[in-house]
């Protein structure tokens, strides 16, 4: 029974949040199309998470450590619009300085506070998160130029992996019914540079490219939020398995 590894670069999209169950995003919808068009296959998936385009290239590698068939990454436009957060190891007890442990060691942290407060998903996460805060660092908001060159090197360390397939999926439209206070009069700008240099690199480097600018309607988005409903990430997901499919990837 054929079994294929495939591993996501990516961000909360890949991983669920309030909302958006684990088993309802677009990874795991993938997953289920292609099992079910290719009856006997199976997909194991593999997640390494960035949350700053230079965590790309380290992500990248920590997903080749589970030797995949196909690697996906995903290029966010968000980070052209504001900069990413990133764990300050130094202030971390030594044994979770790995990303892996970094993310066990959050994790527990907020289904320990979880326990000890009875309320709801979102505001035992957002409690986590206040907790957490003094850990984070922002990164500065990179440019697309700096974003393009972590994308490519990212793309050329996975190219020089034997049997390895890169996948580049593109950001969706923005959410532009949001508060317009909190963002820059040229978001939808930006999210067109960052999807022009994530299909530019994929046809440099000869990579599967996933255009997802379309896919994005006016119910596509949670209320208020950057993030999609889990009905996107069906969306998102089936359109992910038809060009997985269509290449003759899986």
């Amino acid at each position: 029974m054929p079994r294929i590894t495939v591993a996501f670069l990516g961000q909360c999209h890949t991983s669920g949040y309030p909302g958006v169950a684990p088993e309802a995003t677009f990874p795991q919808v993938c997953r289920r199309a292609v099992e079910a068009f290719r009856p006997g296959t199976t997909l194991e998936l593999v997640f390494a998470p960035y949350q700053h385009p230079s965590e790309l290239p380290p992500s990248a590698e920590q997903a080749l450590r589970a030797h995949p068939r196909i690697v996906v990454i995903e290029v966010i436009g968000w980070l052209a619009v504001k900069g990413g957060r990133a764990a300050d190891l130094s202030r971390l007890p030594a044994r979770v300085r790995t990303r892996y442990e970094r993310m066990k060691h959050f994790r527990e942290v907020s289904q320990r506070l979880a326990a000890q407060v009875p309320d709801t998903l979102t505001r035992v996460a957002a409690n986590a998160h206040e907790i957490l805060r003094p850990l984070l660092s922002r990164h500065p908001r990179p440019t697309v130029a700096e974003y393009e060159s972590y994308v490519d090197e990212t793309v050329a360390a996975i190219a020089r992996v034997p049997d390895t397939h890169v996948v580049i999926q593109g950001p969706g439209a923005p959410n532009l019914e949001l508060d317009a206070r909190g963002l820059p009069v040229d978001t939808e700008e930006r999210y067109r540079a960052v999807e022009a240099m994530a299909k530019r690199v994929a046809e440099q480097r000869g990579a599967l490219y996933v255009d997802r600018w379309d896919s994005v309607t006016s119910t596509f988005f949670m209320p208020g939020d950057i993030r999609p409903r889990a009905d996107g990430h069906s969306m998102w997901g089936h359109l992910l398995a038809r060009e997985l499919l269509g290449a003759g990837l899986v």
